[in-house]
């Protein structure tokens, strides 16, 4: 099932993505509020992040988006 790929991905891969995100944040909370709105943009583009070639890299993109589109808020 897709939510059980989905949910076996996001927990193996969370420890690098609040690695990433502190690294891009510099604080905990805006590292946590990064994570959770990248995983949840993953959770919707799940079918084409799964086919993508490196699913990696394409959640990483995920996430550096979402941390500049978090810095360009005012």
């Amino acid at each position: 099932m897709a939510d059980n790929e989905y949910t076996e991905y996001v927990t193996a891969a969370l420890p690098w993505l609040r690695r990433t995100a502190y690294l891009l944040c510099g604080d905990v909370h805006s590292t946590d509020d990064v994570v959770q709105v990248a995983i949840t943009r993953l959770y919707t583009n799940w079918r084409r992040a799964k086919a993508a070639d490196n699913i990696d890299a394409y959640v990483r993109t995920i996430l550096v988006r979402t941390f500049l589109n978090e810095r360009r808020r005012p």
